[in-house]
C-alpha cells in the first residue's frame, strides 16, 4: 500500500516535547514481546486474530528527543497487515478492541477534547471499546453518544457517524442501567485454518468496569447519578447465556480493570474464553490456574496485546472455541514509528492514521508554538528527599500556580493529578508553551478557594495523614508541615520561619488567624472516609458554608494568565520551588528540623 508522505520539521517536534511522560517507567522500552511459541494448527482447527489497545490517553503521537513518533499509525499498520489492503481489505479477519481511557492525557488530544482519538478508532474500525474512568473527565455525555457509540464528528468537510460501540454492562445512572453503553456486542468474524480455509464465527464482547468511582471527580460521576456494580458473576452470566443460547461461538470480557485481577475474580469454569483488561497501565499476558487466558496492551500506545482465538469444527460442522494461542504484547518500535521526512518508515505506518495524526498536530499548532516563558529547573515527578514521599518539583509548581490563581496562601494537589513532567534533559532552560500548561492541568478542573482559620487548616493536614486523605492531599506548598510517617501524625506547622503549631499546642493566636486555601475541584468534592479513624474530607462540609470563597476559575485557562503575568514581570523566567514542604521528622524530636524557606517571588 502506498504511504502518504507528510514533511514535518524536527523543530516542530521539539515544541511537542510535553507529550513525553517522564518517570520510573518512561525509561523502560522493552524489546518486542514474542510471547508464546507459535501454535501449530491441527486438522479441524481455525484461528481468529485479536488485537487490543488500552489506556491510549490521547497518545496518537508522542515525542522523544525532537522526533514525532506515530504510535497509533504504527499499530494501525499491523491491523492492516491482518485485514488486508485495498480490494483485499476485510474487517472480519480481525477482532480489534480497546480497554478504555481513550482521550485524556496528551496535548493534541486534550486541546481537541479527544477528537483525534475517536476519529482514529472509527477510521480503524474498532469492534468495541470499554468504558474507562477518564471517559468521565470532560463529561460522560460529551464523550459517549446516546446510541452507545463513540462521538460522531466532522472530517474532511463531511459529517461522519461514528460506529464504534461502547460496552459496559455494569454502569448505572440514577439506579438504572445506563442506556448509552451496551452490555455486549456480537460480531461476526472469519477464522482460518492452516490451508487458508475459513469458517464464520460469532464473538460476544461483554463490557465491564471495576468500581472506579473514587478515581473520578464527584461532580462528574456520583454527583451526576452514576454508579458501578462490580459483580463479576453478572458478567459471567451474560457470557454463559450468549453461548448457551447459541448466539456466540466464543465470548471475550473487555474490562477497564487489570486483566489478571479480573480473570482471577471470575469463577473457575468461567464461560469466558479470553479476558482483555486495562486501567493499571501494565502490559501482560497469562492464564489463571483454571486456564482462563488474559491479555492487556499497556498504555499510551507503547504496546498492544495480540493473540488468536482457536476454534475446532467437528465433522458435523459444530464449532467450539478451544482456547487462546500465540499470546504476546509487542512494543511499538521507536525506530519504525518515526515520520519526520517524506517516505520515512512508509512500510510501517498506516496512511489514514498518519493523516488524522497530522491534522491533530496542525489543529494544535497555535498552542504548541505559543511560548509563555521558560523554566531553569526541571519540573520532575521524582520525590524530593526528606518529604516522606509527599513532594515533587512538578507538584510544587502546580500548587504554586493554584495559589496564584486563587490568591491563596496554601494549595494542595493529589499525586494522581500529576500527569506529565518537564525535565531539562541536560539543557540549562526549557520553554513552556500554552500547550504545556494544558498538559500540566489536563482535566479543566475549577479551583476551589477557602477562607479558613489555621486550626481548620490543621484538620486538613490531619486528614492528609490518614490512608483515605493521603490519596487526595498528598502534595502541598505555602506552609511547612512536619510529619511522622511512622505515626501518621502532624508534628508541627511552620510559616515564614515561625513555628505556629507543635505537638498539639499553638503559638500565640495562630489557631484563630485566617488562611486562604486553594485546591482543585477533584480534591474539594471527593469523599474518602478513612477506614481506621472515620475521618472524612473536611472540605465537603465547608462547601456549603461561607468558608468557600469561589469555585469557578478553570485551572488551565487561568494558569496561562498567571504565568503570562509572571513572565512579563520577570523577563520570561518562571519560578519553580524545589523544597519539600511536607517534611518527614523523627517522631521523638520535639523541635522539627530547619526547613527550606517557602519564600517565592510572587
Amino acid at each position: 500500500m502506498m504511504k502518504r508522505s507528510v514533511p514535518i520539521i524536527l523543530a516542530f517536534a521539539a515544541l511537542m516535547a510535553s507529550c513525553t511522560v517522564e518517570g520510573p517507567e518512561s525509561d523502560l522500552r522493552p524489546l518486542p514481546d514474542e510471547g508464546e511459541p507459535e501454535y501449530t494448527l491441527q486438522p479441524g482447527e481455525y484461528t481468529l486474530p485479536v488485537i487490543e489497545t488500552t489506556d491510549i490517553h490521547g497518545y496518537i503521537v508522542n515525542t522523544e528527543e525532537n522526533a514525532i513518533h506515530y504510535r497509533l499509525a504504527y499499530i494501525a499498520d499491523k491491523v492492516r497487515d491482518i485485514r488486508g489492503r485495498g480490494d483485499d481489505y476485510r474487517k472480519d479477519r480481525l477482532l480489534l478492541l480497546d480497554g478504555g481511557d481513550l482521550y485524556q492525557g496528551a496535548t493534541v488530544s486534550n486541546l481537541q477534547s479527544g477528537k483525534p482519538i475517536y476519529v482514529s478508532l472509527d477510521v480503524m474500525e474498532y469492534d468495541a471499546v470499554a468504558l474507562g474512568n477518564h471517559e468521565f473527565d470532560w463529561g460522560f455525555d460529551n464523550m459517549v453518544d446516546a446510541d452507545a457509540t463513540l462521538p460522531d464528528y466532522d472530517w474532511e468537510g463531511q459529517s461522519r457517524e461514528n460506529l464504534v460501540p461502547v460496552v459496559c454492562a455494569n454502569l448505572y445512572r440514577n439506579g438504572s442501567r445506563e442506556s448509552a453503553t451496551k452490555d455486549y456486542v456480537i460480531v461476526e468474524k472469519t477464522a482460518t485454518d492452516i490451508k487458508g480455509n475459513t469458517i464464520s464465527v460469532r464473538i460476544g464482547v461483554v463490557g465491564f468496569a471495576q468500581d472506579y468511582a473514587g478515581s473520578i471527580m464527584d461532580s462528574k460521576f456520583i454527583g451526576a447519578g452514576f454508579s458501578i456494580k462490580e459483580n463479576y458473576a453478572d458478567a459471567d452470566s451474560i457470557a454463559a447465556q450468549l453461548e448457551a443460547s447459541g448466539q456466540c461461538d466464543a465470548t471475550v470480557l473487555l474490562t477497564h480493570s487489570a486483566a489478571d485481577d479480573a480473570a482471577g475474580k471470575l469463577a473457575g469454569g468461567s464461560a469466558f474464553d479470553l479476558v482483555l483488561g486495562g486501567h493499571s497501565h501494565q502490559y501482560m499476558s497469562g492464564r489463571t490456574p483454571s486456564g482462563l487466558a488474559y491479555l492487556q496492551g499497556g498504555r499510551y500506545c507503547e504496546h498492544y496485546a495480540a493473540g488468536d482465538l482457536k476454534f475446532y469444527m467437528d465433522p458435523e460442522g459444530t464449532i467450539t472455541c478451544t482456547g487462546v494461542v500465540n499470546m504476546k504484547t509487542p512494543s511499538v518500535d521507536a525506530a519504525r514509528d518515526l515520520h519526520t521526512s517524506a517516505g520515512q518508515n512508509a512500510e510501517d505506518l498506516e496512511d489514514d492514521i498518519l493523516a488524522v495524526s497530522d491534522a491533530a498536530i496542525e489543529a494544535s499548532s497555535e498552542q504548541l508554538e505559543d511560548v509563555i516563558g521558560y523554566i531553569g529547573v526541571g519540573a520532575t515527578s521524582w520525590y524530593i528527599d526528606g518529604s516522606g514521599d509527599r513532594a515533587a518539583v512538578v507538584s510544587n509548581w502546580m500548587c504554586d500556580i493554584l495559589r496564584r490563581i486563587g490568591q491563596a496562601d496554601v494549595a494542595f494537589v493529589n499525586a494522581g493529578g500529576i500527569r506529565t513532567t518537564f525535565p531539562l534533559n541536560g539543557q540549562s532552560r526549557r520553554n513552556i508553551t500554552v500547550a504545556d500548561v494544558y498538559e500540566l492541568f489536563p482535566f479543566s478542573n475549577t479551583t476551589y478557594v477557602y477562607r479558613l482559620t489555621y486550626a481548620e487548616l490543621l484538620k486538613v493536614f490531619e486528614y492528609a495523614m490518614t490512608s483515605g486523605g493521603s490519596s487526595l492531599f498528598s502534595r502541598m506548598t505555602g506552609i511547612d508541615c512536619y510529619i511522622s510517617v511512622e505515626q501518621y501524625k502532624v508534628l508541627a506547622l511552620k510559616t515564614d520561619g515561625t513555628i505556629i503549631y507543635r505537638n498539639g499546642s499553638w503559638t500565640g493566636d495562630w489557631a484563630s488567624r485566617s488562611v486562604t486555601l486553594a485546591v482543585s475541584e477533584y480534591l474539594a468534592t471527593s469523599s474518602r472516609v478513612d477506614y481506621y479513624t472515620g475521618k472524612e474530607n473536611p472540605l465537603l462540609a465547608w462547601n456549603s458554608t461561607s468558608r468557600l470563597l469561589s469555585s469557578s476559575l478553570v485551572d488551565n485557562e487561568n494558569a496561562v494568565l498567571v504565568l503570562r503575568e509572571e513572565a512579563s514581570a520577570s523577563g520570561g523566567k518562571l519560578y519553580i520551588d524545589t523544597a519539600a514542604h511536607f517534611i518527614n521528622s523523627n517522631p521523638g524530636t520535639m523541635s522539627p528540623p530547619a526547613a527550606a524557606s517557602t519564600t517565592s517571588p510572587f
